[in-house]
């Protein structure tokens, strides 16, 4: 079995991305990076670290691309992470075994954390539909921000393994300020009771 490893990117933290891709470098037969940004050099270094690497307009959010970038994908299989998530080994050797199976999506738990707090209770598990089969229709996503993808098969399979999803507070409320300005109310709503509940966890005003 093949497999493209798709990211997308702001580049701001080119060293998180490079640990995106290393935590499965010797897994994937391809990488595709799609930078969200303006600025040549960053771009530049970009393209040192993919196979296929592609410009797009700044949108604020990873979203609005997602189907622009699994689309240039050309492996039989799509692994699907954000350049502040990695993969433990545990993790990448399940996937190995997998992709062999006839399942076509496959999900794994988020072990998420906030300048490196645990935060599972307040997300939970926190599943996630990051690895699967690259076929028309099996998983689409709406071209809306923080929405969820539809599925085209009954394929699924529920890993409890993690993915590691690694981030800073400031940055993170940065990040749910900008979107806040193209989500749904009801999702906004939900995002503001999750700052919320973290401000408390981590102690910040």
């Amino acid at each position: 079995m093949s497999l493209s490893l798709v990211v997308i990117t702001d580049g701001e933290h080119l060293d998180n991305l490079k640990k995106t891709i290393d935590s499965v470098a010797d897994l994937v037969q391809e990488k595709v990076i799609v930078y969200q940004g303006t600025d040549e050099s960053v771009y530049a270094q970009i393209q040192a670290l993919a196979d296929f690497s592609v410009f797009t307009t700044p949108k604020g959010n990873a979203d609005l691309d997602r189907n622009f970038a699994y689309g240039i994908a050309t492996q039989e299989w799509i692994l699907a992470l954000d350049d502040d998530e990695w993969v433990p080994q545990e993790t990448k050797s399940f996937m190995a075994q997998i992709m062999t199976s006839k399942t076509d999506i496959v999900w794994f738990n988020f072990k998420n954390l906030v300048d490196g707090v645990d935060i599972k209770d307040i997300l939970g598990d926190d599943p996630h539909p990051r690895l699967w089969r690259r076929r028309d229709g099996v998983i689409n996503w709406p071209n809306q921000a923080h929405t969820f993808p539809q599925f085209g098969s009954p394929l699924h399979y529920f890993s409890t393994l993690e993915i590691i999803h690694d981030r800073k507070y400031g940055e993170l409320f940065a990040r749910h300020e900008k979107r806040a300005k193209m989500m749904d109310p009801a999702n906004v709503d939900l995002e503001k009771r999750f700052i919320g509940a973290l401000k408390q966890k981590l102690g910040k005003k």
